[in-house]
């Protein structure tokens, strides 16, 4: 496994995840599919190792906890 190539995959997706919040914003569909579709795309890269999915969860849950933070401020 190469950690330094997953861990790099991790940042430039991380920047690019930030350039879809600014333009599409977090609580939009768009987001999400580019989100669900683009970390998928880097767990097949990495042959679903189990380390590299856990760590993906965890940057989805993340999003999602901020999702449900910016949905309870639209009430």
């Amino acid at each position: 496994m190469n950690w330094t190539a997953f861990f790099n995959d991790l940042q430039e997706w991380m920047k690019a995840s930030n350039v879809m919040l600014q333009r599409e914003g977090l609580t939009s569909d768009r987001y999400w599919k580019w989100l669900t579709e683009t970390l998928g795309m880097i767990e097949v890269r990495y042959n679903r190792n189990p380390l590299v999915v856990k760590i993906l969860v965890a940057v989805a849950d993340y999003q999602e906890e901020q999702w449900r933070k910016e949905k309870g401020k639209e009430r």
